[in-house]
C-alpha cells in the first residue's frame, strides 16, 4: 500500500513567511514519520515549488493546507477524487472548517495524527474508513518518531532541516491557533533530539530549526537542551520571548549550543495592543536594553511585528519603523493580524460584523480581510507594504519580486 503526502500551497505571501521562518512543513513530514515501515510513502510539499503528481499510483492521498491555501487543496482533492482516489484532509483550517472541507474528501484528521494514524490505515485498509479521526488526548513526545531525510532530500530545503522539540504553547493570543490545535505544552526527550541530530548532521545538513513555538519556556528544559546539543557544531535558530533576555545564563547556554538567530514575537510597539492581546510581558519601553543584551551574545534578532490591532491607528507604521531603528532589529516581518477561522479575533470580527470576506484565498498576509476599528482597509495594505519596504533587506526584496 503506497499513502501520497502532499503540503498544498498557492504561493502565498503567508506560505513564503513560513517557508522563511521554519524548514520542512511539520504537518506532512510529522505524517510521515508517524506511518509504519511496511507502507510506500510519496511526498510533495508545494510551499517550496514541488509539483503534485496527479498521476500518482498512491492508494491513499492526504493533503494539508493552511487557511489561504484551503481552496488549492480543495483542488487537489477533487482532482484525485475524479480519479477515484480515496483522500483525507487535515490542517488547521480542516479542524476549524470540517463541515466545508468534508465535502471534498472521505475522511478528516484532526489534531496530533500520531494518536490515530495506524488505526486509520487499518481502518483504510479493512475498508472501515470512519468520516473524522481526531486526537483526544496530547502526545508522548518519546514516541515522536525523526522526519525522515529520503522522501525529499535536504538539499531541496539548502540544507536547511527542522526537527521538533515542543509542542504547544502556554500562552494564549487571541489571533493564534496554536494552543487550540496542541492543548498542552509538551516536551520532547533530550536524547531523541540529541540522536536526530546527530544523524542530520551526518548528512551534511548545517542549519536546524529547533521547532518550538516557545523554545525557552522551561528553562530548565532549554538549558540542558542547549548543553546537550553544544558539542555537535550545528547551527541553529529558534523561536521564544523577549524575556530570554533577562537570563544571560541561559543566553551564554545558547551562544555556546551554536544558536545563531532568535524569532521573537515583538509584535507591536502599542502597549494598549499588547495587553488586548494577553502579551503586557512584552515591555516597549524595555525592548531596546533587551536587544543589546541578546546582541551580546552573537545572536540574531527575528523581530515578528502584526499590525491591525483595534488599538492600531494609522499612526502605528511610522511607529512601528521609528522602533525598529530605535531597538535595532536584523530581520523585521512585518505582516496583518490575519484573523484565522477558529481564533478567538475571528469570532469577535465576526460577532461584530467586521469579517469583510470569507473567500480563504484573501486570508494570505496581503489583503486586509475585516474591518480594522481605528483605519481603512486601504490604510491597512498599504502601511503593512510600506513598513515592509522600509525595513527589508535588498535580498528579501529581490526574492519576493519574483
Amino acid at each position: 500500500m503506497k499513502i501520497y503526502f502532499i503540503k498544498a500551497s498557492t504561493g502565498s505571501d503567508y506560505s513564503k513567511y513560513k517557508a522563511e521562518t521554519g524548514g520542512p512543513p511539520q504537518n506532512i513530514f510529522a505524517a510521515a514519520a508517524a506511518t509504519p515501515k511496511q507502507y510506500q510513502v510519496e511526498m510533495a510539499d508545494e510551499t517550496i515549488g514541488m509539483k503534485t503528481n496527479f498521476d500518482s499510483d498512491a492508494d491513499l492521498i492526504v493533503i494539508f493546507a493552511s487557511t489561504p491555501d484551503a481552496y488549492r487543496a480543495y483542488e487537489i482533492s477533487q482532482t484525485f477524487v475524479d480519479k477515484s482516489k480515496t483522500v483525507i484532509l487535515g490542517g488547521l483550517h480542516t479542524m476549524f472548517n470540517q463541515d466545508e472541507a468534508s465535502k471534498y474528501c472521505h475522511a478528516l484528521i484532526i489534531g496530533e495524527i500520531e494518536n490515530y494514524w495506524e488505526t486509520l490505515l487499518e481502518d483504510f485498509q479493512q475498508g472501515m474508513l470512519k468520516d473524522i479521526y481526531q486526537s483526544q488526548a496530547p502526545l508522548d513526545l518519546s514516541r515522536l518518531n525523526p522526519y525522515p531525510t529520503d522522501l525529499i532530500s535536504p538539499k531541496t530545503y539548502n540544507y536547511t532541516w527542522s526537527v521538533v522539540v515542543t509542542r504547544g504553547c502556554p500562552f494564549k493570543c487571541d489571533f493564534c491557533l496554536v494552543h487550540q490545535f496542541f492543548n498542552k505544552f509538551q516536551m520532547r526527550p533530550i536524547e531523541n533530539i540529541v540522536e536526530e541530530l546527530k544523524h542530520l548532521k551526518s548528512l551534511g545538513i548545517k542549519w536546524v530549526e529547533l521547532h518550538s513555538d516557545n523554545l525557552t519556556h522551561n528553562r530548565d528544559y532549554a538549558l540542558e537542551l542547549f548543553k546537550a546539543i553544544a558539542p555537535l557544531g550545528l547551527k541553529f535558530y529558534g523561536e521564544t520571548t523577549v524575556l530570554i533576555a533577562r537570563d544571560e545564563e541561559l543566553l551564554q547556554a545558547a551562544k555556546n549550543a551554536g544558536v545563531k538567530a532568535l524569532l521573537l514575537g515583538i509584535e507591536t510597539p502599542s502597549v494598549e495592543a499588547l495587553k488586548a492581546q494577553k502579551k503586557g510581558f512584552v515591555k516597549p519601553e524595555k525592548m531596546q536594553s533587551y536587544m543589546e543584551i541578546i546582541r551580546k551574545y552573537d545572536i540574531e534578532i527575528w523581530g515578528d511585528f502584526l499590525f491591525g490591532f483595534d488599538e492600531h491607528t494609522s499612526t502605528i507604521f511610522q511607529e512601528t519603523v521609528d522602533f525598529v531603528k530605535e531597538i535595532k532589529v536584523d530581520k523585521v516581518i512585518p505582516h496583518f493580524m490575519i484573523p484565522f477561522p477558529g481564533s478567538e479575533t475571528f469570532k469577535k470580527l465576526d460577532k461584530e460584523n467586521r469579517i469583510l470576506t470569507k473567500d480563504w484565498s484573501q486570508y494570505d498576509g496581503s489583503h486586509a480581510v475585516y474591518q480594522p476599528k481605528n483605519m481603512s482597509t486601504a490604510e491597512l495594505e498599504e502601511g503593512v507594504y510600506w513598513v515592509w519596504t522600509k525595513t527589508a533587506s535588498f535580498m528579501e526584496k529581490l526574492r519576493y519580486s519574483f
